[in-house]
């Protein structure tokens, strides 16, 4: 029976790189003044090359001006969103993890296989690493969520204590990854690396594109 690495929806981090477009129309400003008063009255600037340089001028104080247009436009779009996603605080979201929460009536996770499989088992570790439970035969499709509840308990029916566990698959035959997904409430918002994230109550973090069911 082979054991396939758990998949993760990845995040795309976004660098911003500052413009130099303001600094570039300042120089260039400041080397027309300087031309034009330090020309020779007996030589001066042809008047072709002169009006090319204002029109070039022109164009990059447009560019300038388009610049911190958009610039005013990411930042009103990134406050739109941060109002938007704040209306998931206290909500509970599904989004990709191998960590699930054991409370007092059990866990619920749910997994989602990229190829077909014969059989699925689930292996649930404790915060040690140490497997605690198999739940073997679980619905080997490759056709969306398969939802998963477990009872808390370990191999030998005894209770185990509240808290955080992992959950990884075993796929026999299988061709291809697995992703799996457990639900948490939203407790508050970050960013990190420039982009807003929410804060889950396991402790992680997801970004609101990762979320494939709200409650």
């Amino acid at each position: 029976m082979d054991l396939t690495p758990i998949a993760t929806a990845p995040a795309t981090p976004s660098a911003d790189v500052p413009s130099t477009m303001s600094n570039d129309y300042e120089s260039f400003l400041s080397l027309l003044v300087a031309q034009v008063s330090h020309q020779d009255p007996l030589k001066p600037i042809d008047g072709t090359e002169f009006v090319s340089q204002l029109a070039t001028l022109t164009g990059v104080e447009q560019s300038v001006k388009l610049n911190d247009q958009m610039q005013s436009l990411r930042t009103q779009l990134a406050l739109s969103a941060a109002l938007s996603e704040s209306s998931l605080i206290g909500r509970t979201v599904t989004v990709p993890s191998e960590d699930i929460e054991l409370g007092p009536d059990g866990a619920d996770f749910s997994y989602e296989l990229q190829g077909t499989a014969t059989s699925v088992t689930a292996i649930i570790r404790d915060a040690a690493g140490a497997p605690v439970r198999e739940l073997a035969g679980l619905p080997a499709t490759d056709r969306g969520l398969v939802n998963v509840a477990w009872d808390g308990t370990d191999a030998n029916g005894v209770p185990l204590p509240p808290g955080q566990y992992q959950v990884a698959l075993a796929t026999e035959d299988g061709t291809g990854g697995y992703n799996t997904y457990s639900s948490f409430e939203v407790v508050s918002l970050s960013f990190e690396n420039g982009e807003q994230r929410l804060d889950l109550s396991s402790g992680g973090s997801a970004m609101s594109s990762q979320i494939v069911r709200i409650e």
